[in-house]
């Protein structure tokens, strides 16, 4: 009987040597061999404290390529099928106008617009009693004069406005000079040099106004080629005010001409189709030539 129980006590240790033993190979065997997945581990409590990994076949997956571009082709097929038909006229009727409040072309040289004029004085090396900036035109008549007492500022600007409140014109000489007076009265006086405008933008309470000489525009009744980054840059002002009707004004020494009607239709056929607009939207008139010379005019209506 003791002998039995003897034999039962060495069966058990034996047992539990050899699951330790199992229990250290395991964790020896760190290796992943192919087409197995790390499941993760397995905590062993007790004296022993060794993790064993767990590991597991994994599937194959397949993927037939056909079955995606076949799926992908039938879909595309479908959408196609129920394109939507080509806006007709009276749906862009609907939307005359763009609705970007950007310039499209912001590398295009812009219009000269007030200030017209920035005059900077050099330092007087004597005390200077005042001093004036007086604008003439091509007739050597001062149309405006600015003045101050004492040293002049760092900067002069003019607005290109004259004594009548009028902008000055464009495909018209102007000049300058600036007077000053030293503390003994002698008169110093330095010349400007003449400048013409071919294309002016400027603005009064109720419109924008774009205007540029016909001699520079047009040659006889076509746009020049060498005008066309300033018609750009017209079209890109009405985009900029798009929101804003507009109206062309055409003066001419005869407004009942054909010369004026070649050059509306080509600027109105230009403009349409760069706005996306109906002919019959591009507004204009014919005028003769008045206190504003021989201009084509864009007048953007802000009120």
């Amino acid at each position: 009987m003791k002998n039995e129980n003897n034999l039962r006590a060495f069966s058990v240790l034996a047992a539990a040597s050899f699951g330790f033993s199992a229990l250290l190979f395991a964790a020896d065997q760190k290796t992943i061999g192919p087409g197995q997945e790390n499941l993760g581990s397995v905590e062993v409590s007790g004296e022993a404290k060794d993790k064993v990994t767990i590991d597991k076949m994994t599937l194959p997956i397949k993927i037939e390529i056909s079955d995606i571009i076949d799926s992908v082709t039938d879909k595309t097929e479908k959408l196609l099928e129920k394109a939507q038909p080509i806006p007709s006229e009276d749906d862009f009727r609907l939307f005359n106008r763009l609705s970007s409040d950007q310039t499209a072309k912001p590398w295009l040289t812009d219009f000269p617009e007030p200030p017209l004029i920035r005059f900077f004085p050099e330092p007087s090396k004597t005390a200077v009693a005042g001093w004036r900036l007086e604008v003439t035109d091509d007739q050597g008549n001062i149309i405006q004069t600015l003045s101050g007492k004492g040293n002049a500022v760092k900067e002069i600007q003019w607005d290109g406005v004259d004594k009548t409140g009028k902008v000055i014109k464009v495909a018209s000489a102007y000049s300058f000079r600036f007077i000053t007076i030293d503390e003994f009265k002698n008169v110093h006086t330095t010349i400007g040099k003449a400048f013409n405008l071919k294309y002016l933008k400027y603005r009064d309470k109720k419109n924008l106004y774009l205007e540029v000489a016909n001699d520079f525009f047009f040659d006889e009744d076509r746009l020049r080629p060498e005008a066309a980054p300033v018609f750009e840059k017209v079209l890109d002002v009405l985009r900029e005010y798009s929101k804003y009707h507009f109206t062309v004004e055409y003066y001419i020494e005869n407004p009942k001409g054909e010369a004026v009607k070649t050059r509306q239709n080509d600027i109105s056929e230009r403009v349409a189709k760069e706005m996306l607009l109906p002919r019959e939207d591009v507004r204009y008139s014919y005028l003769k030539i008045e206190d504003r010379g021989d201009i084509t005019r864009f007048i953007i209506h802000l009120r």
